[in-house]
Parts: C-alpha cells; structure tokens; sequence
C-alpha cells in the first residue's frame, strides 16, 4: 500500500468518526429537591356535638398552608426528554377525648375522633394529590370522669401523574411551585347529657421532600415532543466524501495489482 493509499484510509476512518458523533445523543438527568415541615399544632379542640343550623356537622377544622419552589429545566442545556415528580413524607397523628360529670350523677362520657388531610399540589401546571392520615377515634365512660387517647404515624409518599402535560410545561426560568395544605380537624361526637366534654387533635407533624428529574439530551435543540435528527455539518461532510474516494482508490489499486 502506498502513502496516498493510507493517507486517503485515514482521511475515510476520521470522517466516519466524525459523522459518529455529531449523530449520536448524550442522554443526561439532572434533579433537585426541596424539604418542608409543619409541626405539630395542638390548639385543636372540639367542645360541641350535634349539628348547625344548616345540617353540617358541627367540628373544628384548622387548615395550614406552604408553598415551596423548584427550578424548572433550563433549555439551554438540550432537549428534555422526560420529567419525573414525586415526594416522600412522614406523618404523626394523635387524639383524645375527654368528659367531665359537672353534676356528679356518675355517668360521665365522651366520644370523637381525629382526622389529619394531607395536600401537596403542583400549581402550575395544576395537578393535586391527596390523602386523609388518619382518622383515629376515642371513646371513654367513667363515673365522674374518664379520657382515652390514641396516637399513630406512618408515610405519605406518592408521584404525580404528569401524562396528559407537554414537556414544554416544565421549561423556563419561572418556578415550579408547589402548595402544600394540612387540615385539622378534631370532632366530638358523644357528649354526656350533664357532661362537660373536649375532643384534641394532638402530635400532628407532617414533613417530607419533593423531588423532580428531568432528563434530557445535551445537544442543543428545540423542545419537543418528537426526537432531533441533527444534520452534520459542512466540514464532516467534505471529510466523509474524502474518505470514501480514499476506500473507492484503495480497492481499485488492489484490483489493478492482483
């Protein structure tokens, strides 16, 4: 073989390296989080049973509200290919009732029950997931006086749904928000007829971190739904077609020689 034979081989192996890869795709991910944390509210106390006057159950809610924020992707980076959100929580819970015989007949009683609603909501684009933790109950009887109490824990941990959204939805440099609601309520739902009652919502901490991955493609591009075919440019071009008359000579030669 001689040099213009191996000098147009290689010009044909370095073209085809290039065309490699101006066509291929890095597929990256980046993520971030955010912490919050309500502690736990113990003002909230139920006194009366029964129903108003338009039928509702008469109870105590408390409702306690945060907002939190995330970046969302930055174009320049590439083309996002897929957005991933969800979150994980620890709950605490606790209730008690308790009665008072205020004419010392011995017939004290009381019963109610607790309930902690749990909301993380992303505001825009709008989507809410939701979950009632939990609903404890308390029942006591006693001479003149009596209390039971209860308390529980656990996780509230989900993802959210974001199918029916456009990529395009968690791109730019505004925030992505996050709404973030815990409801109390404490409700008595027996009283003794002589009896002085309270129904508390107690140990209702709730607290937890969002998180969110983007992936995407570090070339740059458009965002979309579809794939980018990136076109090579004019330089990769002149290099390929070099190294395909260099392949083109190189057979030839072995045919003329053999």
């Amino acid at each position: 073989m001689n040099i213009k034979q191996t000098l147009l081989k290689t010009s044909a192996i370095i073209a085809l390296c290039a065309f490699s890869t101006t066509s291929s795709a890095t597929v990256m991910s980046i993520g971030d989080m955010v912490s919050f944390s309500f502690s736990s509210n113990d003002s909230v106390n139920d006194y009366f049973t029964g129903t108003d006057e338009l039928g509702n159950n008469i109870r105590t809610v408390v409702r306690d509200v945060q907002t939190v924020s995330m970046d969302r992707f930055d174009g320049s980076l590439g083309q996002l290919l897929d957005v991933d959100i969800w979150f994980e929580t620890d709950w605490d819970l606790g209730s008690v009732v308790r009665s008072y015989d205020s004419r010392f007949r011995g017939s004290a009683s009381g019963a109610g029950r607790s309930v902690s609603n749990q909301a993380i909501r992303l505001i825009d684009p709008n989507r809410e997931v939701e979950r009632n933790h939990e609903v404890t109950r308390n029942s006591c009887q006693d001479l003149l006086s009596c209390a039971d109490s209860s308390e529980e824990s656990g996780t509230f941990n989900d993802a959210f749904d974001l199918a029916s959204f456009s990529l395009s939805d968690f791109v730019g440099p505004d925030p992505l928000d996050f709404r973030l609601v815990r409801t109390l309520i404490a409700d008595l739902t027996r009283c003794g007829p002589y009896d002085n009652c309270l129904q508390r919502t107690k140990f209702n901490s709730w607290s937890g971190n969002i998180f969110v991955s983007y992936t995407y493609d570090d070339a740059p591009g458009p965002i979309d739904e579809e794939v980018e075919v990136n076109v090579p440019e004019p330089s990769t071009l002149v290099l390929l077609g070099m190294g395909l008359l260099g392949i083109g000579a190189s057979r030839l030669g072995r045919k003329r020689n053999g």
